[in-house]
């Protein structure tokens, strides 16, 4: 019995002197582990911004940030126009395009001289489409001076004979439907803006001239300038 306890006890004192020997001896034979700095994340991207604009629609003034939902194409589809897509470039996949800048016809279902005005616009808009233009013809009022819907705006405009640009009723503008018919700013129909969308400027306004505005001229190069 105690030749058996003596060789217990040397077992374990040698697997205690074993045990000792590793972890005095053996950190030099452990790999430590590769470690792998991780580059650092970007910054996320600053919110794009619509430009401050007063509301006044007048030369040289940054046009309102205004909306259409169902406003219509000339094929009779139903999009949704924000213009701040056309400051900050449309998402990917967007039904509509970006555009270097915007042509906004303005007229009544009463007006007597708006469809010349729409159908002027209409009959140069293979140059402006090669100017990047985007026509919005916009009716603030039916023949019965009722706010205009999107609706209306579609039918009256095909009725003209017009295949191009998009129609918008001022009854669906947001933030504020009948914000142009409320306008200040607009004293007779019909009229137009072009608004150059890199900065959102007014850069014509109908009410300062006379005659049509010579939309050709005014929207060539403005992506160049």
């Amino acid at each position: 019995m105690k030749l058996l306890t003596s060789i217990l006890a040397l077992f374990l004192v040698s697997c205690v002197a074993l045990d000792d020997s590793c972890v005095s001896g053996c950190d030099d034979d452990i790999l430590e582990p590769d470690v792998i700095e991780e580059e650092p994340l970007p910054p996320e991207p600053e919110p794009c911004l619509y430009p401050t604009a007063t509301g006044r629609l007048l030369y040289s003034e940054t046009f309102p940030e205004v909306s259409w939902e169902g406003a219509y194409d000339a094929e009779g589809n139903q999009v949704t126009i924000h213009l701040l897509d056309q400051y900050c470039g449309a998402e990917e996949g967007s039904v509509i395009s970006d555009y270097d800048s915007i042509v906004l016809a303005i007229g009544t279902g009463w007006c007597t001289y708006c469809p010349d005005y729409m159908r002027y616009i209409d009959s140069i808009a293979d140059e402006l489409e090669a100017n990047n233009v985007m026509v919005i013809f916009v009716q603030l009022q039916t023949a019965t001076m009722a706010t205009a819907t999107s609706d209306f705006a579609h039918e009256y405009i095909n009725d003209l004979g017009i295949t191009s640009g998009f129609r918008v009723g001022d009854a669906n503008t947001w933030p504020l439907p009948e914000f142009f018919l409320n306008s200040n700013d607009i004293i007779a129909y019909p009229t137009g803006f072009i608004i150059r969308t890199r900065d959102m400027r007014i850069i014509a306004n109908q009410r300062d001239s006379n005659y049509y505005l010579d939309f050709r001229s005014i929207t060539a190069g403005i992506s160049e300038d």
